[in-house]
């Protein structure tokens, strides 16, 4: 596993500059905004060939006028298309701090424009706003500055977020331990035994690095299935209705029920569709019926969803694939009737998912890493653990990993003229 040395949430507010009167539209919270750094210090973060995002060292915060009550504190790790659309909806009901990466400077400039069907369209400004900063080259993404504007920026780096105590840190990156452990990175923000961690992530066994590291915090894990994308940086389009999934991590040590309740509540009050269930890792299994079969033969085959149906030869191996994940969680105690299933999740894609490109395909055509381990590696290692045998699987699974190095090693032999990233949660 490629680790991070050093992964640190950093502002500069103590060197605030050009301090601007704002109105947040979504909170209506009066305040002021904190811009820092002089252009010729932004654009040198962006310098050097290996570069392929900016990275911007500023901060900006907003102090409420209204209230002395202490807001329900949140904060968003991974403010892409689905970080934004529920930071936006918790944020009618409470404060939220929103980390970003590429995305940084416009949503610092302008906000997040956001147009959903569901919710309407508004600009919504997070209550704050921080980047991430790698301390180091990460090969699939390259995510640092040049060494001149490292010299230049790294007296303003700090190791944790000052004086914060969130009560929950909702992390919404993607789920690729083979690249990076989401524990390292929250760690600043997390506060023994108070601060509550919600995974809104795709695959299976993403809560196991979060239970290990933090045996004494409440866990909320939570499956979506939404149709959005980030159009361009700061540009997020919803289409359709969303629908969240949240409940109980059972292997964990924490009890999580007045967490989870508590949350989904927050949620709901934001317009959220959220239904509570008492094992997740049950709904997690049976979303990836599908996501396990059509992400991956979508992938291989360069082909969209109604590509993939037209095509009885693909078909095969995506009933082949489903037929041995429904199988594995059988294994682990669920009762699944496999042809019940199968039917369902194409009648389904009939009805929901046509002429779509599972994330997993996106990623690959963007050059970036695919959350090959927590879609097809974790239930082949739980399914071999049982003593079962999942050629398909097992075969998928190997294919694409080796497919994964090399995006990692040469990331741009993959990379084309695709649509913007349309992030597809499930069916």
């Amino acid at each position: 596993m490629m680790r991070l040395s050093t992964l640190r949430l950093h502002s500069v507010a103590n060197n605030a500059r050009n301090v601007v009167p704002v109105m947040n539209p979504s909170s209506r919270m009066t305040g002021v905004m904190h811009r820092s750094l002089s252009p010729a210090v932004r654009s040198s973060c962006i310098q050097g060939k290996k570069r392929t995002e900016p990275l911007f060292l500023s901060r900006f915060r907003y102090y409420s006028t209204e209230s002395m009550a202490p807001p329900v504190r949140v904060l968003t790790v991974g403010t892409g298309a689905i970080g934004a659309i529920y930071s936006w909806r918790l944020s009618k009901n409470a404060h939220v701090t929103t980390v970003c990466r590429s995305n940084y400077d416009a949503v610092l400039r302008d906000g997040l424009k956001i147009d959903s069907k569901k919710f309407g369209g508004e600009v919504f400004v997070p209550n704050e706003g921080w980047c991430l900063f790698f301390s180091f080259p990460l090969q699939a993404y390259t995510l640092v500055c040049s060494h001149s504007c490292h010299a230049e920026c790294c007296f303003i780096v700090v190791k944790s977020v000052p004086q914060e105590n969130f009560d929950y840190v909702m992390v919404c990156m993607k789920a690729l331990p083979d690249v990076y452990d989401v524990a390292d990175i929250i760690a600043p923000a997390v506060t023994k035994g108070k601060t509550t961690v919600v995974l809104i992530q795709n695959g299976l066994g993403v809560e196991e690095p979060i239970v290990e590291r933090y045996p004494d915090n409440p866990i909320v894990s939570i499956v979506a299935y939404i149709g959005t994308s980030q159009t361009s940086p700061g540009h997020i389009k919803m289409v359709g209705d969303e629908t969240l999934v949240a409940g109980n991590y059972k292997p964990s040590p924490v009890n999580s029920d007045t967490q989870i309740d508590a949350f989904v509540d927050l949620l709901r009050k934001g317009g959220c569709t959220v239904n509570r269930v008492d094992d997740v890792e049950q709904v997690r299994w049976q979303k990836l019926f599908w996501n396990g079969a059509f992400s991956p033969v979508c992938t291989v085959a360069r082909m969209n969803t109604t590509e993939i149906m037209k095509s009885p030869e693909a078909m095969t191996t995506v009933k082949k694939l489903m037929n041995e994940l429904i199988e594995s969680s059988n294994a682990m105690g669920y009762k699944y009737d496999a042809e019940e299933q199968m039917e369902t999740m194409l009648e389904r894609t009939r009805a929901t998912a046509m002429d779509y490109k599972p994330s997993m395909l996106l990623d690959l055509e963007r050059g970036q890493p695919m959350e090959v381990s927590v879609i097809l590696g974790t239930p082949l290692r739980r399914a071999k653990a049982k003593g079962l045998k999942v050629p398909n699987l097992e075969m998928m699974h190997d294919i694409l990993m080796a497919v994964q190095k090399t995006i990692k090693n040469s990331p741009e032999r993959f990379r084309n003229l695709a649509s913007p990233l349309t992030v597809f949660s499930g069916i």
